[in-house]
Formats: C-alpha cells, structure tokens, sequence
C-alpha cells in the first residue's frame, strides 16, 4: 500500500508542476511567451527564382538553368540486398565510368565496396546529376531495384545545384557573359539585361500548423523573362570555324569576328577568342566593343565626308608626292608616306592603293583651314552615337575635338587615314554597314526580344542612328571604290577575292602602341567589308591582334580570309541572295567520293541527292563499339559521338578531318580512358 501511495504522491506532485508552469507560461509570463512566437513567426526568407533563358534568333538555347542533384546510396537499409550488390559491382562500375567519367571504373568499385563494408549511410555515387541522369541510373544493374533493397535515391529538396549552363559551349560566350556567386549577371547580356532575366524573388513566412511551425510560400517567386538575341546559331559557327582556322596559322594574342544583316543591323554572329598562357584560346575579354587605333580601315568614312560635302568626286586627280608628303612645308616633323609612290592619283585609286598621302591631301582641301569641321561632320552623321548593345562596357569612339593649330592641321591629316583615334570594331562595322545600306545607319542590336511564357512582351524593332548618314550617291560612290579594292588586281585587298561571292571591302594595318606609348614592332590587322556586293545582305570585320608572323602581315590574305570564309560558306549553303553558279561540262554523272560519317544520314543525303556512292567506311554511330574503331577521315562531330558513346574521353586538336588518333584502330577499350584526335 505504501508503495502505491508514493506513487500517487508522486503524480500528483509531477502534476502540480505542470500546472505551476502552464499557469506561469499562460498567464504571469504569458506576454514574453506571445511575443517570442511572434517573433519567430515573423521571420521571412527570400525565395530565388528561377532566371529566364537567353535565346538565339530561332528560339534555340543557348544560356538557361541546368538543376543537378547527389545521386546517393544508403548502404543501411534494412533490406539491402547485399548478394546482389556484391555480384553486380563490378558491371555497375564499368557503366558507371561509361556514362560518368570523371571517375575510373577501379576507384568506383572501390569507392563503393568501402561504403558498403561500413554501411555508410550516405554514399554519394555520383556528385551531379540531372533528372534525366537519374532515369538512367535506375536502369544500371543493382540500381534497378527499389529504394528500400538497393538504397539508391535522389534527395531533390535537399541536394539540389542549380548551375546556369550554355549548350553551345563557348560560342558567343562574351556576348551572353556569366553570373556570380548570387546568380546575378556580372557580364555580357547577363549583366545588361539582369533586372529583367533575374525575376522577382518570392517570399517564405513561418506559419504554425498541428505539426508544428514550417516555411509556408506567401509571396512564390516570378520567373525572369527569356531574352531572345540576334545571333544566328549556324552563322556563329561557321564564323568562329573560319576565325579559329586563321587563328592557328596566325597564332595573335587576340581575334575578333563580328557578323551583321545589313538591312536589320541584327548582329548575327559575335566571336572574341583571347590566347592564354598556355597557348589556348577562349573567350575572356570582349574586344569586339573595346576602342583600337584602327588605321586604313577608316578611310572610308573620311572619304564620305569628303564625298558628302562637295570636297572631292570620285574622279578628281589628287597629288600623290611621288610617296613622300611633307606637310606642313619646311616643318620638322615625320612626313606622310605611301608604300608605293605615286605622283598623283583619283579619288577612287587612293582608297583603292590605301594611299595615305591621297586621304590626308583630300580632306586638308576641305578641312584646313578649320579642321574641327572635320570632327563636328563625324558627330552630325553619328558615328560617335550610343550603341545600347545591351554588353556592359562597351567603348564609344575617342575622337578628339582640333583647333586651327599647326599641330592640329598635323592632326587632322593622321586623323583621316586612323590613326590619333580609338574606335571599337562594333562601330567600323557600323560603318561599312552604313555603306552597304545606301546611307541608312541602323543601329547595330544584339537583342532581339523579350518573351515571358514563351510570348513575346517586348520587341525590339529595327531603329536608325541617321536615317541618311550620307546621300545614297556618295554611299553608291562608296561601295564602287571598295568593290575595287577587293576586286581589282592592284587593290590592296585582292587576296579576299572571291569567285562564288562578290565582296566589296577594306584592309588596315596598325601599328600596336606599347605602354610607354611608342610604337611597337608588332601590328594590328583588320577587314571589314559586306557582301554579296550586288545586293548587300551581310557585313563583316575581322581583327587579328599582334598576329605572331614576320613583316607586315597582310590583312588581306588573313581577316580577308575568314571573310571569305564566311561568305563562301553561306553561299554554299544557300544563306545568300545570289543565283548559285553549278555549270555542267559533262552528262556523266560521277559518283561522290564519300567521307566517314553516320551511315544513316550519309545515305539519307545520296538518296535526296538521286546519286550512288559507296558507304563502306562509314559507321552506324548508334552502334556500341567493344573495340577502338577507326575515326580517320571523320568530322569531329561524328567521331567525337562514336567515341563517347563508347565511354571514352576525347581530345580534339585541330580543326577539319581527323587524320590522327592517339588510340589505334582495334586496341581494347577501356571506359573512361582519353583518346587524342589531331584534325586538319
């Protein structure tokens, strides 16, 4: 009895505690209490959203968000079927290097076996997968079984990585730009446009439910709007191809190639490559909107001045000084030179012979006596207007106002022939766009429109820094006077000759200013032209900066060169307003010569053709290759598919046909291994 007593006591004395400390929690410090759960139900959180996507010109992708998650095993469920992880692990290593290859197939297994031997509960097998990725596993041998017997699962509430990823790679990589540690833009379109791809962030309040107190969503997150640009994803390729070409043979610290429709001044491709240290070349800083010292390049906008005002005809004869102009007479200072000299010359053979002398004796005969009339007639046509690319950073034209000094007439005659000047390549482009466009100067853009739920909120229409730069006649003047220098044997520009397209352009080649503000030895080399020259539809400039080759390097044979390039290759693909020229001098029909490829579509292309070849080189690339299969003579997208499918790592060198591989032709395979392929 005694015992049940103390118990009785003792539930009595543990119930008036409770009631001692409800009433003291209730009532006497029932204000404290109160405003504690206030203060924790108060609490908000701010909610990321997900950030819109930036688009090329056909809707195609080309930054968005990628979410990745842990794949994880728990090795200690209670039902893990150990014989048959035991059995499998070999096989499920050997796939896993196949498809995720960042680790062997040996340091898998023995990752795993460890794991298992301690029954760790979280394994991470592999570090980063998506969804899809997932799918996949679920079908490896031992993965296949459920959770609860294989342990293998996703957490995507609490392992998640969001990463913002560009599908093209590098392409256009400057002019997207990239994201901090906030996921906000710190370059490129990114940058300029983050207010509106970022989104509006949502909002998290605590709120007490049965259970207990849990983040509730008051305010969700709104998307970012998808920004759709301008580039055109075949154009972008096919320029950094012909750039990169140029660039292996050229070897400079830096290359740029911009593309424009001349009509629209939609920018259709943009590429900027930087040599680093190693000798590899990518992406890094954008100089396609940074100022240069640009040279003869710019002589054609002197030249329209002077066209527009009255001051020269096409034909005028100009006195050429036998190559040696000392201006002013009896002054002690550098004379104006020509690598060839002439004793005189039209207006059309100066720009053609890229004459300094002839450029500097034309506008000092408008300009002398008041050369900032010079300067003011650049600013009134708007060559020293705002872009609004949307690309933080970009550099406006330094042009510097003269007064009616000896040493600014000196000024104005460097002035007309580029140099004493820093102009961006955007806006040389803009330039000779103007000039293909008949003196309309439409204002270069990048983006094209804003869609929010895939519906366009915002377009951006085609808009005019000058409706009429120039009269249509001098524009007329113009392209005449640039179709001979490309087309014309004595042109400086003859080696960008075409004989599928017609290009009308101009070389320049400067000297680079080092930093004690001399002169170096190395040059600076740039085209910039449009094309077809009868029907203008595309222009184009190309910069090669401090080219490693001896001499003067001609920008002729090299930035004309991936002009050419360029306009060859969308002829060929019929991309131009141009009758395609395919002259038959026989009616037999001969058999193409056929390169490695995809059997498939290889034979899909003979059948559209209505022609026979022979396919036995080429490859079902579907096909699970057990042996190092033979890639040569095969494009690098084709091979690099056939070997990746295989589980090999591939190194590409090069460019054009591989003709070399590091692993021979029928050596065993082993997943995860790296193969090097040369291409010329």
């Amino acid at each position: 009895m005694l015992r049940y007593a103390l118990v009785i006591v003792g539930v009595l004395l543990f119930s008036i505690a409770i009631v001692k400390k409800a009433a003291d929690t209730c009532i006497i410090h029932a204000d404290k209490w109160n405003e504690k759960a206030a203060q924790m139900l108060s609490v908000t959180h701010e909610v990321m959203p997900e950030r819109g996507d930036i688009l090329a010109q056909n809707g195609e992708v080309m930054a968005t968000n990628m979410t990745y998650y842990r794949a994880l095993i728990d090795f200690g469920v209670p039902k893990f079927k150990a014989r048959e992880f035991n059995d499998s692990v070999k096989i499920l290593s050997q796939m896993l290097a196949k498809y995720f290859p960042n680790k062997t197939a040996a340091a898998y297994e023995k990752g795993m076996r460890s794991a298992f031997l301690r029954k760790k509960r979280y394994y991470v097998l592999v570090r980063e997968v998506t969804g899809h990725d997932y799918e996949l596993l679920k079908t490896f041998p031992f993965l296949r079984y459920s959770t609860p017997y294989s342990g293998f699962y996703i957490d995507p509430n609490r392992e998640k990585i969001i990463k913002r990823e560009k599908p093209y790679g590098t392409m256009a990589s400057r002019a997207i730009g990239g994201l901090d540690e906030t996921f906000h833009g710190n370059s490129g379109l990114e940058k300029a446009l983050d207010s509106l791809l970022y989104g509006i962030p949502g909002r998290t309040i605590k709120k007490q439910i049965p259970s207990g107190i849990v983040d509730w969503v008051s305010d969700p997150p709104q998307r970012g709007l998808d920004v759709k640009t301008t580039i055109d994803i075949d154009i972008q390729d096919i320029t950094e191809q012909a750039l990169l070409q140029t660039i292996e043979e050229t070897q400079p610290e830096f290359a740029v190639a911009i593309v424009m429709e001349v009509a629209t001044g939609e920018i259709k491709a943009m590429s900027n490559l930087s040599r680093l240290p190693g000798g590899e070349y990518l992406e890094t800083v954008n100089n396609a909107v940074q100022g240069y010292e640009p040279g003869s390049v710019v002589k054609p906008l002197s030249m329209m001045i002077a066209l527009d005002d009255g001051v020269v005809r096409p034909n005028d004869v100009i006195n050429g000084h036998n190559g040696v102009f000392r201006y002013p007479a009896g002054a002690r200072v550098r004379p104006i030179t020509d690598t060839h000299g002439r004793a005189s010359m039209t207006a059309i053979e100066a720009m053609k012979y890229s004459s300094n002398i002839g450029l500097s004796e034309i506008i000092l005969r408008g300009y002398e006596r008041d050369p900032d009339r010079f300067v003011q007639r650049i600013y009134e046509v708007g060559f020293m207007e705002p872009f609004d690319l949307g690309i933080p950073g970009t550099a406006r034209p330094t042009i510097r106002h003269l007064k009616a000094t000896v040493q600014d007439r000196i000024n104005l005659t460097r002035m007309s022939y580029g140099y004493t000047t820093k102009i961006p390549p955007i806006y040389t482009l803009a330039l000779y766009n103007t000039i293909a466009n008949d003196g309309k100067f439409v204002k270069p853009r990048l983006v094209k429109e804003l869609l929010r739920n895939g519906k366009p909120e915002k377009v951006f229409d085609i808009s005019y820094i000058r409706e009429h730069a120039c009269k249509p006649e001098t524009a007329r003047a113009l392209r005449q006077m640039l179709y001979a220098v490309v087309n014309d044997d004595d042109g400086t520009g003859r080696l960008a000759r075409s004989k599928k397209v017609t290009i009308a352009g101009k070389t320049g080649t400067v000297r680079n200013i080092g930093a004690d503000g001399k002169y170096e030895s190395r040059y600076r080399i740039t085209f910039c032209g449009f094309f077809p020259y009868e029907k203008p539809q595309y222009s184009c400039i190309v910069l090669l900066g401090k080219p490693d080759l001896p001499g003067m390097p001609s920008a002729g044979r090299y930035c004309g060169g991936v002009l050419k390039k360029i306009a060859e290759t969308l002829y060929s693909m019929g991309r131009l307003d141009v009758p395609m020229a395919m002259p038959s001098d026989s009616t037999q029909t001969f058999a193409p010569s056929i390169m490695k490829g995809d059997i498939a579509e290889t034979r899909q292309v003979l059948q559209r053709l209505g022609v026979r070849g022979d396919v036995s080189d080429c490859y079902n690339i579907e096909t699970y290759c057990d042996s190092m299969p033979d890639v040569s003579g095969m494009g690098a997208r084709d091979a690099l598919y056939l070997l990746e499918q295989a589980g090999l790592n591939v190194s590409i060198q090069g460019r054009g046909r591989v003709y070399e591989q590091s692993i021979p032709r029928g050596a065993a395979l082993q997943p995860g291994t790296t193969v090097i392929l040369k291409l010329k």
